[in-house]
């Protein structure tokens, strides 16, 4: 004979979930897979969900769960979904969709509009931030031109003005040059008068004879 099992109660987490057109009961059990799960439903709307699995040491865990189906669902639409994390969705539809209220769905609306609108304007505010960026780098860019341009025309002047300077620079130097030999010229002409006259004054023959012919003689003493 087989063993009995030896079973660990577990009690999952659940919570349930609504809108408009159905009911979701979430029911979270971790560690089960679809094959260890059972979903069940009786004629009185009851929905069971129960399920057992084995643990280390040849135990087993087992839960079992009761709920009603709400009033206003459809107990032949129910579905169940059982996700790999451990989720175990089970879906009942009403029968009747509710309709939303008017005043909620007004603000819903409104909501969304002003959500539209916030969007726009902010890529209407990012858009103009961009225009005026590209706006200040092309005016930045022709500030730099123009003063590259400025700088070429004021090196182009001082080029001018330099040139013009030396220009007069060396005509001053030129000036300067012809006044030195016309003065060396003219103290060589004074030295030579000099020498002349000095020349003239210690030679005895070159003494002016008398208007009359006259001889002067020479004495003793």
């Amino acid at each position: 004979m087989a063993a009995a099992r030896t079973y660990v109660d577990f009690v999952p987490s659940h919570d349930l979930l609504e809108d408009n057109r159905k009911h979701t009961l979430v029911v979270n059990l971790p560690g089960f897979k679809k094959e260890h799960l059972r979903v069940q439903i009786d004629n009185y709307g009851l929905l069971r969900v129960s399920g057992e699995r084995p643990l280390e040491g040849g135990q087993w865990s087992r839960f079992r769960k009761e709920f009603q189906v709400p009033e206003g669902c459809d107990a032949g639409g129910i579905r169940a979904r059982f996700d790999k994390d451990g989720v175990l969705h089970l879906t009942m539809p009403r029968l009747t969709p509710l309709e939303l209220d008017p005043k909620a769905a007004a603000d819903a609306a409104a909501g969304a509009e002003a959500a539209q609108h916030a969007a726009a304007a902010a890529e209407e505010k990012k858009r103009q931030e961009e225009m005026e960026k590209e706006d200040a780098r092309k005016r930045h860019a022709g500030e730099v031109d123009d003063y590259a341009s400025d700088d070429g025309e004021g090196a182009r002047q001082a080029a001018s003005a330099g040139r013009q300077a030396y220009g007069f620079a060396r005509d001053r130097s030129r000036s300067g040059m012809v006044r030195a030999l016309l003065l060396a010229v003219a103290v060589a002409l004074v030295g030579v008068a000099g020498l002349y006259a000095r020349y003239r004054w210690m030679d005895p023959s070159a003494e002016t004879a008398p208007a009359d012919g006259a001889i002067f003689g020479l004495s003793d003493h």
